[in-house]
């Protein structure tokens, strides 16, 4: 196996000092898979792959008779290096759901990049930047545009908090109320600063939708577990359908500990477990047994915080 030391000297050694005839004998499986894309793929294999020794010097001896030449990203037509590697079926199934969850994340984020282009660029053109509305702060008839740099927000998600009848003066009033709630050397925050940042945006613009009874209960604490939690859900169903959640086997753990979406969870895991201690009424939850009706709770709460107890319950009772 090419995974041990020694034989690994071995593949050095032959591919330094056997002829091309004896090396493809030695190797005849690593043969057979380079003829068979030289064969299918013709020109779709770059120059050095064209010469075995090149190619296996690149790809190393094929693991075992269950591995396959797969392509890392199935949408690439040529083979080279770096472009394909020795998988197994399984291995193969997992790397496909995970180049399919990272493709959908970049077009996600590409999308969300645009919208915030868009919303800056609205943010500097005045007449774009107060949607033609203007409105009463500290009696001062302002724009739309000034109300959100007052309160340091985009104006998109200030005109949908507007829309729901709050008063300019109301929301500066909730913004310093949700400035003292937020604690910028809590341990569970991204250590990153500008993942810090936009999380502390992202919670200044939905604390303003928080019904002022709630305004208290509704921390950057919660907000976190709120968007943590039906994450780490996620990822742990994913795992569960790919019977990866509890490996059996060493080849079973490498695929998990590989795949995305247990290292989401792993990210995920240590900042919410200690989030969870900050919050009284949820510290006795286990996030391994209780996950599901942690999940349930925290989210049934969030609803209540932005639409009141009243209006929870009334939707509960004609579900």
């Amino acid at each position: 196996m090419t995974t041990t030391q020694g034989f690994g000297e071995e593949l050095a050694k032959d591919l330094r000092d056997l002829t091309l005839q004896t090396l493809c004998k030695k190797y005849a499986g690593e043969a057979s898979i380079h003829r068979n894309i030289l064969m299918s793929r013709g020109t779709g294999v770059t120059g050095t792959w064209r010469d075995f020794r090149a190619f296996l010097t690149d790809i190393g001896e094929r693991p075992s008779p269950d591995h396959g030449l797969v392509l890392i990203n199935r949408h690439e037509r040529t083979y080279g290096p770096g472009r394909a590697r020795w998988m197994t079926a399984e291995e193969q199934a997992v790397h496909e759901a995970e180049f399919d969850r990272e493709r959908a994340e970049k077009q996600r984020e590409e999308q969300l990049l645009m919208h915030h282009a868009a919303a800056m660029k609205r943010a500097k053109d005045p007449k774009a930047a107060s949607f033609g509305q203007w409105t009463p702060m500290q009696g001062q008839q302002v724009s739309y545009g000034d109300v959100a740099k007052k309160l340091n927000i985009p104006i998109t998600a200030l005109s949908k908090t507007m829309a729901d009848g709050r008063s300019a003066d109301e929301l500066i009033k909730r913004a310093s109320s949700a400035g003292e709630l937020i604690n910028q050397d809590a341990t569970w925050l991204p250590p990153d600063p500008k993942r810090k940042a936009g999380f502390f945006e992202a919670f200044r613009i939905w604390h303003m939708q928080v019904q002022p009874q709630f305004s208290r209960a509704a921390t950057p604490t919660f907000l976190f577990l709120y968007i943590a939690l039906p994450v780490m859900k996620q990822c742990r169903d994913e795992l569960m359908e790919l019977d990866l959640w509890n490996p059996l086997g060493q080849r079973a753990m490498s695929a998990r500990d590989g795949h995305a979406a247990w290292k989401k969870y792993c990210e995920f895991m240590p900042r919410a477990q200690v989030a969870l201690m900050e919050i009284p009424i949820y510290a006795t939850y286990s996030l391994l047994s209780d996950l599901d009706a942690l999940c349930e709770r925290i989210v049934t709460a969030e609803k209540r915080f932005r639409e009141g107890a009243q209006k929870v319950i009334a939707t509960h009772r004609a579900a």
